[in-house]
């Protein structure tokens, strides 16, 4: 009796077993579907709440709800480049969630706008196919154009200037440009003081659009997307509290030192390092190894890099070939300006709305000046922030007094 019910039981379990898929591999891949279905499940939970909460008029508590929806997938344990279901979802509910950050802003005390989430446009660049490339065309370069680093120009090159200039990325090119003029002047001089070409100052045109609240698909973050791993390798604090990602000269000084770095490391082959500054050194390197080649476009067309990286790369010669003769393209680029502000220390834990009121300030200015604080509040002990300067009361972040509130 024993042995029947052991026989039975054993073709059960491989009756169960074959409804699933047969052999292991199959068996593993249903166990990744289910738990990628469950993050998703537990995210779209905590959104559908902000979602009844915004409803509800309570901002604080949909805020909440949506950083824990985003916050579901970045720390699961199957990493979300890997997962094209988990991709798409997470894009998706960051451009929900955007919309609802939008309608916020909105509102009488200015809703949710502390940790904002703006969808990076390198996710859209990633996903372009080669047949997307055809039907953008292919433009000619400005043969006159200078550059202060070496490259070598290829067909993908002058699809991308196509593509931003006559295709569906004139739009995003359009309001990058317009957004540079913020932040050109102190990248440049950055660049400038760690020896990086300052052409390649537009490399976040294309990262994010020169916006210090973009987030990917990949949990990359600020206006130089830096991923968790590579911000805290160069010195980016990340917590509860704060994101120095989102820190506009503090993201610039570390991605500025990474440039250096990968150029150190490929012999000043600036294609070679902004595909690593893409896809990491590592798969650099083992697409350097299998193609037996160090030349970018030689592993652009053999396939030994992904789609991405190959998109990346030409994607931003392409913009800075758009940057060196504008008017070419039928752009205008705004002149930069040295954002005027001052500095002050805060002794203790503040929250910047109750701040701004006492200091007579715009509490949405007061928070834009500080997209690295997540929730509005700077962290607890001392904490240094920056605050609109009044007309007249001084100059920018080099010449500004750092006393305390």
């Amino acid at each position: 009796m024993t042995a029947i019910v052991a026989v039975s039981l054993l073709l059960s379990a491989a009756s169960s077993s074959g409804a699933r898929g047969a052999g292991p591999d199959a068996q593993q891949q249903d166990v990744r579907q289910d738990q990628t279905q469950q993050i998703i499940n537990t995210a779209e939970l905590h959104f559908q709440r902000g979602q009844q909460a915004f409803s509800n008029g309570e901002y604080d508590l949909a805020r909440r709800e949506f950083d824990l929806a985003v916050d579901t997938i970045l720390v699961a344990a199957i990493d979300v480049r890997s997962d094209e279901q988990l991709r798409s979802y997470y894009r998706a509910l960051i451009e929900k969630i955007n919309r609802y950050q939008i309608a916020s802003l909105e509102q009488k005390d200015g809703g949710f706008s502390e940790q904002r989430y703006v969808p990076s446009p390198l996710d859209r660049i990633a996903s372009l196919s080669d047949a997307d490339l055809e039907e953008a065309g292919a433009a000619d370069a400005d043969a006159n154009a200078r550059f202060n680093f070496k490259f070598e120009a290829a067909h993908p090159v002058n699809q991308f200037v196509s593509y931003f200039s006559r295709g569906r990325g004139r739009a995003t090119m359009e309001a990058g440009l317009a957004r540079s003029a913020r932040y050109r002047a102190m990248v440049d001089r950055v660049f400038k003081e760690e020896g990086v070409p300052t052409d390649l100052v537009w490399l976040a045109q294309v990262e994010s659009g020169w916006d210090p609240y973009a987030l990917s698909r990949a949990g990359a973050k600020g206006i130089w997307q830096f991923v968790p791993s590579t911000g805290a390798r160069y010195g980016l604090t990340q917590n509860y509290w704060i994101d120095e990602r989102s820190n506009p000269e503090k993201s610039t000084r570390a991605a500025a030192r990474y440039l250096k770095w990968l150029s150190n490391r490929y012999q000043g082959n600036w294609s070679l390092a902004l595909a690593a500054y893409n896809t990491g050194e590592a798969n650099v390197d083992a697409a350097i190894t299998r193609s037996g080649s160090r030349d970018f476009w030689h592993l652009h067309r053999s396939g030994h890099l992904a789609r991405e990286t190959r998109n990346y790369v030409p994607a931003i010669l392409a913009v800075v070939t758009i940057a060196k003769s504008p008017a070419k393209y039928g752009f205008e680029v705004p002149p930069a300006y040295h954002e005027r502000y001052v500095t002050r220390m805060i002794s203790s834990q503040t929250d910047l709305r109750p701040l701004a009121r006492r200091l007579k300030l715009p509490y949405g200015a007061v928070l834009d000046l500080n997209p690295e604080l997540q929730r509005g509040v700077t962290p607890p002990g001392k904490h240094t922030i920056r605050l609109p300067a009044r007309s007249g009361s001084g100059g920018d972040a080099t010449t500004s007094p750092n006393e305390p509130l």
